[in-house]
């Protein structure tokens, strides 16, 4: 079983007779033992198990010792016990303590006694004194400070502290109160006068004369101040919690305690006055006619969300006065341009100016005509289109919307009747539709064309190339070049056969040859004729020749 140090050791005042009883044994029990060896001059090693049981012997011992010191018995001249005093009394040569509560007293009457107090939980301890306490010396110490002194030379009692608080009591005296060195430097208070540096201080028996002039520095009025004269202030005026300014009882302007401003009268300015934000004005009388509103470095601002609708009474006009840049009913004049967006996009329309030949609106992007949707313009590489749509309405099917552009622009010419001394340009229109139809005439005022060909169409005359063409002549048509013709050619109305009119060559679709018809035929040269077949044949004032099976390359007549 291991040995443990005793836990009341722990506890002992070092300054009780217990503990020094038991420290004087330890000590001497300590000294007593023999060293272990020559490395070792101690015998006891602080805190072994030798060590504990000599500080528990000790502590039995002292412990034994100071309980059953009674007092009756002399101490001798030496020893632990010297500085105690008896129980029956005697002189004192250490130190006295009563923990545990003391009376003192003379003559059988109790002068002095400590105490100990427990209300609500709290205990609080303290010293009564039931007779005259005097004091020796010149001062009261508390805490170490001495609070309280007395100079008997002056006959003066001195309270300090750095603060002196004396709580809810009242004060009086029937002599005098002064605060300082002498009345001339400090503040002097009797019962008929109260002056600070030799000054008389203001107070009940003089501030309400209207005799008496009032002259201080700083104050402050908890309650009304009336002012029946005048009142001329050299410094700044603080309100903080409103005022009212006006004339002749009238109040003219007021701020309340929520800071607005109420103004009943008219402000009047002189040139180059107004009113300021900070150091900036923004409301400034320019001259004796014109008014001046202006911004802190900012944006003047018109209108809140409180305001129904700004009107123009007046002309707007430039910086100069020169032209009126929008008037009141609604006529609007830029001279140093336009620039027209939607909802902070891109610019949409504005207008230009490169000098007095040169100068228009510019379309940056599109321009739509009637309700947005249908139609616009824009522009496109050096060109115009026009964009529109196609809406086909298919029966049992929803409908479908095509949507088509025409672009315009100019461009080099390809045209074979282009000048031959010059460079050429022509105007294309370019669309993705598949055909350009007019419901109206198309008319040119020299000819109608094919690009990149001689084929065009003028007044009355129609050109193929260089060398065939329709010309209108008097009572016809001239052509000129070769005609070949493909199918039927005939007058305007024709029936075959001896008794029918006008005239036909035609292809007959029942023996697939090609067939003419004329009421007459005249050849005035040779005439070659594969297969002849004759209806009728006659002969006037000449001779008839019939062969079955001949030709002739001419004939002559024989007497």
């Amino acid at each position: 079983m291991s040995v443990e140090l005793n836990p009341a050791i722990s506890h002992l005042d070092t300054h009780s007779l217990c503990y020094k009883i038991y420290i004087h044994l330890y000590n001497s029990f300590f000294n007593a033992q023999d060293r272990k060896s020559d490395s070792h001059p101690w015998g006891v090693v602080e805190g072994d198990e030798v060590s504990i049981r000599l500080h528990n012997t000790a502590y039995n011992f002292a412990e034994a010792i100071s309980g059953g010191i009674t007092g009756e018995a002399d101490s001798g001249d030496g020893g632990i016990l010297l500085d105690y005093l008896k129980k029956s009394g005697g002189d004192m040569s250490g130190m006295l303590r009563a923990n545990y509560g003391l009376e003192a007293g003379t003559a059988n009457h109790r002068i002095l006694e400590t105490y100990q107090d427990s209300r609500e939980g709290v205990t609080s301890y303290g010293l009564r004194v039931y007779g005259n306490l005097e004091i020796g010396g010149n001062g009261l110490l508390l805490s170490g400070e001495n609070v309280l002194s007395y100079a008997k030379a002056s006959q003066t009692t001195t309270l300090s502290g750095k603060y002196i608080h004396f709580g809810t009591s009242s004060l009086e005296s029937t002599g005098n109160f002064l605060i300082g060195e002498n009345k001339e430097k400090g503040v002097y208070l009797s019962a008929d006068q109260l002056s600070i540096h030799g000054q008389t201080v203001y107070h009940g028996g003089n501030a309400n004369s209207q005799q008496i002039d009032w002259t201080m520095k700083d104050a402050i009025i908890h309650g009304r101040l009336s002012v029946q004269g005048e009142t001329v202030l050299s410094g700044n005026l603080s309100s903080l919690y409103g005022f009212e300014l006006g004339s002749g009882g009238k109040t003219a302007l007021r701020i309340d305690k929520n800071c607005i401003v109420h103004l009943d009268t008219n402000l009047s300015f002189t040139t180059g006055c107004g009113i300021k934000v900070g150091e900036a004005p923004v409301l400034v009388r320019a001259n004796a006619t014109d008014i001046q509103l202006g911004a802190i470095n900012g944006d003047v601002l018109l209108g809140s969300g409180y305001t129904h609708k700004l009107r123009l009474l007046t002309d707007l006009f430039d910086v100069d006065g020169d032209y009126a840049l929008l008037s009141k009913y609604g006529a609007a004049y830029l001279p140093d341009g336009l620039v027209v967006r939607h909802n902070y996009g891109d610019e949409l329309l504005s207008s230009y100016r490169r000098d007095s030949f040169d100068e228009g609106m510019i379309i940056h992007k599109r321009m739509r005509f009637g309700s947005g949707h249908e139609s616009f313009l824009y522009g496109k590489e050096y060109g115009l289109v026009f964009a529109s749509c196609v809406i086909r309405n298919i029966i049992g099917e929803a409908p479908v919307t095509y949507n088509h552009e025409t672009r315009f622009v100019y461009g080099a010419s390809s045209s074979k009747l282009q000048p031959l001394n010059r460079l050429s340009n022509s105007l294309y229109i370019e669309t993705d539709a598949d055909f350009i139809t007019l419901n109206k005439p198309v008319e040119g005022k020299e000819y109608i064309g094919i690009d990149g060909s001689y084929t065009r169409l003028m007044d009355r005359q129609l050109f193929f190339d260089s060398e065939s063409c329709l010309l209108a002549i008097n009572g016809g048509i001239k052509h000129v070049g070769d005609a070949l013709f493909t199918a039927n050619l005939s007058s305007e109305k024709f029936s075959s056969g001896f008794a029918g009119s006008g005239w036909a060559i035609f292809n007959n679709k029942t023996t697939g040859n090609v067939a003419a018809t004329f009421d007459e035929l005249t050849i005035r040269k040779k005439m070659r004729i594969y297969e002849l077949e004759v209806q009728k044949l006659s002969a006037t004032n000449g001779a008839l020749w019939v062969s079955d099976h001949c030709s002739g390359d001419s004939v002559q007549k024989v007497n």
